[in-house]
């Protein structure tokens, strides 16, 4: 499913449910206004004309009293006449309005009752004047008493209207009830469930969007082997099989440039060597004399080969490094005794440029865990990178000293994983401190990468390809150690390196190590 599809039949999902409560709440209004409706316009009304009929029978009672107390009265009858009117009417009244069953029934018999008794006055009245005392006295009993059963028959009427009255109050109390009843539920349902469809639709979002983050961290990191789940039919599914058909090509790309580079540096090794044995036969003037001219520029050439081998030399160590094959035989070493030998073979380029050699060594050994041959390429890199950049006549100090903890200045990434454990033995700290350029601080973060130069040396003599430092963090980090470099306070920079010390680690007498992801 889409993610705009997923999207869409979530808020669907609310929207229907919302809407459905909405419906139900209206509906139960509805019922609520019908029954205040009920209320004010017909119980009410029912009741007040209940309560006229029992004060017009009161009034019936009175004047028929009267009528018979003065002997038939005429303006008694009149009166009574206009009452028993008044009370026919409000009957029929009654009768018209849609009143509950109860009420009916009630109505009904005050009806009955009222017409039974109208006849009888009626017919009584018109011939009380031909009545005896006894006759009209019994006819009087008679009224009277039919009046207060229709008294009690119109109290009867008004108790069923109290009680559809009340009933109505306990429906309408009832509906408000549940109105809000279900408004709580459905607050509560519509929480929950768009809460569950918010997560839902984050979480296939989220999920898919930090695992692309974390598969493009790890391309920008070099690891073109990384694969996302490019399982499903949306968005995100279809961008991670494009990212997949990314790295795969960047894979290849990256395979097919290690090849080139390995098979190109092997393929020149032999005649580069062939050449600079050459070389160095006409200089010993084996095939004949020179003159001082030919001599300089053999020498010339010869510094080029060697420049030219040691850049062939390096792209195979990174070839080997990439490709997992690098093997250390680790050994115990004095470090001091290598970094002796180590200045020892760049003796000649330090006298031609006229370097000033300061070495502070301890008098005691610094026995380390190492390959030596591969730390004395670490040094001799180091070396080498300060005679390349720093001016004729410049100086040079390498410092040696045996620590038991984290120097202050180590970066933070770095006394996490070295210096996390301290040992008995602590740690070999190597300084390399040259007055060169320097390195700006926006490249120090960087000149340990492949191919990476400082752009202030680019017209710098003597360029690279970049692969000398990037090397030698390698090497250290397969020793376990670490590098970094800081400017040095009076000019150029200093290069640290820290070794564990011998007994801080298991001596393994091979190592191999994977390619740098």
């Amino acid at each position: 499913m889409r993610i705009s599809a997923k999207i869409a039949a979530g808020y669907a999902i609310l929207i229907a449910l919302i809407v459905a409560v909405l419906t139900y709440q209206i509906s139960l209004f509805h019922q609520m206004q019908s029954i205040n409706r009920d209320l004010s316009e017909i119980d009410f009304r029912s009741a007040i004309v209940s309560l006229q009929l029992v004060r017009d029978l009161d009034e019936v009672e009175e004047f028929t009293r009267k009528f018979f107390a003065t002997g038939g009265d005429p303006g008694y009858a009149s009166r009574l006449q206009g009452l028993r009117d008044a009370f026919s009417r409000r009957v029929q009244e009654l009768e018209s309005l849609p009143i509950s069953e109860a009420e009916r029934r009630e109505a009904d018999e005050v009806l009955r009752q009222w017409s039974e008794f109208f006849q009888m006055s009626s017919g009584q009245q018109e011939r009380y004047l031909q009545m005896g005392v006894d006759e009209a006295e019994t006819a009087i009993a008679t009224q009277i008493a039919r009046l207060t059963n229709l008294r009690n028959q119109a109290d009867l009427l008004i108790l069923a209207t109290q009680q559809t009255i009340q009933n109505r109050v306990q429906q309408s109390a009832a509906a408000a009830k549940a109105a809000e009843r279900i408004s709580w539920i459905a607050a509560g349902a519509a929480f929950f469930l768009a809460v569950a469809v918010s997560f839902w639709i984050i979480r296939s979002i989220v999920v898919r969007l930090r695992a692309l983050t974390e598969g493009t961290r790890a391309v920008a990191e070099g690891k073109f082997f990384y694969q996302l789940d490019s399982t499903g039919e949306d968005e995100l599914a279809q961008l991670a099989a494009a990212f997949n058909v990314m790295t795969r090509r960047l894979s290849e790309l990256e395979n097919l440039k290690r090849d080139f580079v390995s098979h190109v540096s092997h393929e020149l090794k032999t005649p580069l060597a062939s050449m600079a044995e050459t070389i160095r036969l006409l200089l010993e003037e084996i095939p004949g004399p020179l003159n001082a001219q030919q001599k300089r520029f053999l020498e010339l050439n010869l510094q080029s080969s060697h420049r030219l081998s040691a850049l062939i030399r390096n792209l195979l160590d990174q070839s080997r490094m990439d490709a997992g094959v690098m093997h250390y035989e680790m050994k115990q070493h004095d470090l001091a005794a290598l970094v002796r030998t180590a200045v020892a073979e760049f003796e000649a380029p330090l006298r031609e440029k006229a370097f000033r050699v300061d070495l502070q060594l301890p008098p005691e050994p610094v026995p380390v865990h190492c390959d030596a041959d591969r730390m004395i390429q670490v040094l001799g890199n180091l070396i080498g990178n300060a005679l390349k950049f720093s001016p004729r006549g410049s100086s040079l100090r390498l410092q040696l000293d045996r620590v038991s903890e984290s120097p202050d200045n180590a970066p933070i990434n770095w006394r996490g994983k070295i210096f996390r454990s301290p040992s008995d033995e602590g740690f070999a700290l190597l300084r390399v401190a040259d007055t060169g350029p320097g390195v700006p601080p926006e490249e120090k973060g960087k000149i340990f990468e492949r191919f990476h130069q400082v752009r202030q040396r680019m017209n710098t003599s003597g360029q690279g390809a970049g692969l000398g430092l990037s090397i030698t963090r390698t090497i250290v980090e397969a020793h376990g150690g670490a590098i970094w470099v800081e400017d040095n306070p009076g000019g150029g920079s200093i290069f640290h390196v820290v070794l564990a010390a011998a007994g801080a680690v298991a001596e393994p007498t091979s190592v191999r190590v994977s390619p740098p992801v």
